[in-house]
């Protein structure tokens, strides 16, 4: 086991999460220096993907290449193999793994008391942070299929789910992992069937005895061992040439065109149209995985769409929604050309990936989504089921073009999109948006609607002068959260009595200006009514830490000027008006 030593405690309370791993996979040994999360996120990850083998000296591995080929085509089979991984590398995880049955629930004390068992020189105080960081990271990624949750937020107990369905290479991988650590070429099965080896799929996953043994028969057929008298025997590889393996397997399937009936072709045909109608349809529950990847880590809500050309895309069907954005993913089926104005749709983002799902392959699909549903289906559901990862794992790995309010572009790879819509696409949508504050787009953790967040509208609000602002906002967010006053030289844009200058020229005081300028020609103002056009393009704020900081600043300015029914608003009152005006944008 590696030296507890090196930290166990090294995580903060972060786990892992599906939403990184796109901007992770795209920019590799840079992503440290192009992500949106707080530092103290930054380190916790670069730990996790240490632990994982995934990073050496902030350096991507070949494990890192392989586990991205195969995210994006088995996401629930790469996060398994990342667990592993961790297994091995992760004092906090092997000890969870060891220790943490399947037959009881336990809350996060209790999984530090156990921690505490092992490593009785540690603090419970230390063993927190990481008991916190592997829950969320079941929280926040496919992980979350290992364990089940009980009771509310605060007082959540967790129960380990035995996982019996798991892909054999998976399973093979765990084995070459376990030879590699215990430098043996054999394994005995009753071991593997009893868990007392460390690092066996029964302390990993609660893989039980007659699944293994079904799956430990598929592994030798795939040539992948020998089995002989209750022994495994593997080949003299490494664990990574069992990945490759893999990569290949998931690419690989019978091309031949089965033959079908009358029923079946006249089913066929229905089932076509269906499809093309709904493309959603064609990828079932892995519709979810590839908003997914689109989403990533975007700052604003993504509203994502896959259609067709052909099928009802119209800029009257997709428009642009408040402070979201809506993404249409344009499908290439077929290889049918687009017969569309693309630059019709206003703030829309449509996206084209290169990749398409040629007619033969279409019809190849079409044929075995039939059969899978009117003969013994397993085979059929499988091809099926291994033409469209594959689609996705091209399309994700595929270059596209974007079209927006009447540009255009393209991109390298399809999963890297959350991050040119941070960067580059939002800011066409909302050129007076808080993206285009730099500082401000930073650290998602300020774009994270929900709370009310009272500190902000004392900062913003209830500060008198540019010192006690700054004294107020040193720490945490609310030191990002400043960026909101300053200009991209690192100067401030109000003066000493945070009166905004007058020589400047920035998104905060743009929004300001237009919203005193509007109220200023009103009486008896409906403020709820009258601010809701900040939530809408070209502003597009929302019910975060930023949003409320800037309602708060607008308030301030609108300070004994504002006058409802001939008085004064107090400041408990525009208090409890700007809580009216946020929740107004985020129920709309």
């Amino acid at each position: 086991m590696k030296s507890v030593k090196r930290g166990i405690d090294r995580y903060s309370t972060f786990g892992l999460r599906d939403e990184w791993l796109p901007c992770i996979f795209l920019w590799e040994k840079e992503w440290t220096e192009r992500n949106n999360l707080g530092p103290i996120q930054v380190n916790a990850v670069e730990s996790w993907l240490e632990d994982a083998g995934l990073i050496v000296r902030k350096s991507v591995t070949p494990l890192f290449r392989r586990i991205r080929d195969i995210y994006f085509m088995e996401p629930e089979s790469a996060w398994q193999i990342i667990w592993i991984e961790l297994y091995h590398g992760s004092p906090a995880v092997r000890i969870f793994c060891d220790r943490v049955g399947f037959d009881e629930c336990l809350g996060k004390d209790e999984i530090i008391a156990i921690l505490k068992s092992e490593e009785p020189d540690l603090t419970e105080s230390t063993l927190k942070n990481p008991v916190s960081a592997i829950i969320n990271m079941f929280d926040h990624s496919h992980l979350g299929k290992l364990i089940t949750f009980r009771g509310n937020k605060r007082g959540r107990q967790i129960k380990r789910v035995q996982i019996n369905h798991i892909d054999p290479h998976v399973v093979a991988y765990c084995l070459y992992r376990l030879s590699e650590e215990l430098e043996t070429g054999k394994i005995k099965i009753n071991d593997l069937l009893n868990g007392e080896v460390p690092g066996c799929p029964l302390r990993l996953f609660g893989l039980e005895e007659e699944p293994l043994k079904r799956l430990l028969e598929e592994i030798e057929n795939y040539g992948l061992v020998n089995i002989a008298e209750g022994v495994i025997y593997l080949k003299k590889t490494p664990s990574t040439e069992v990945l490759d393996t893999y990569i290949t397997f998931l690419k690989t399937f019978n091309t031949d065109r089965p033959d079908l009936n009358l029923d079946e072709v006249k089913l066929r045909d229905k089932l076509r149209d269906s499809l093309m109608e709904n493309p959603e349809r064609l990828f079932g529950e892995r519709i979810h995985d590839i908003y997914g990847f689109i989403r990533g880590a975007s700052l604003r809500k993504l509203i994502t769409v896959c259609t067709v050309a052909d099928r009802g895309l119209t800029s009257e069907k997709f428009k642009g929604s408040g402070s979201s954005i809506t993404v249409i993913i344009l499908l290439k089926i077929a290889e049918k050309d687009f017969k569309i104005n693309l630059n019709e749709f206003r703030d829309v983002i449509v996206i084209c990936p290169d990749a398409a799902l040629s007619g033969e392959m279409f019809e190849l699909l079409l044929d075995h989504m039939t059969l899978a549903e009117t003969r013994d289906g397993g085979e059929h559901r499988r091809i099926a089921e291994r033409i469209i990862s594959t689609w996705i794992g091209d399309m994700m790995q595929s270059g596209f073009r974007w079209y927006l309010n009447g540009e255009s572009g393209g991109g390298n790879r399809l999963y890297g999109v959350s991050d040119l819509i941070n960067t580059e696409l939002s800011k066409r949508i909302f050129p007076f948006g808080p993206e285009n504050i730099p500082g401000i787009r930073g650290n998602r953790n300020l774009w994270k609607t929900g709370k009310e967040y009272p500190t902000v509208f004392k900062i913003f609000f209830l500060s008198r002068t540019l010192d006690e602002f700054r004294g107020k906002s040193t720490k945490g967010l609310f030191r990002f959260l400043s960026y909101l006053l300053l200009d991209t030289n690192g100067k401030w844009i109000v003066d000493e009595d945070l009166n905004l200058k007058t020589n400047t020229d920035h998104p905060f005081k743009t929004m300001v200006e237009v919203t005193v300028d509007k109220l200023s020609k009103k009486e008896n103002v409906d403020l709820v009514k009258e601010l809701r056009f900040l939530s809408e393009p070209p502003y597009g704020l929302k019910g975060d830490m930023i949003g409320h900081a800037i309602v708060s600043f607008i308030l301030r300015t609108l300070k004994g000027y504002l006058l409802i029914n001939g008085k004064v608003v107090s400041d408990d009152e525009l208090q409890k008006f700007k809580k009216k005006i946020i929740d107004a944008w985020d129920s709309s």
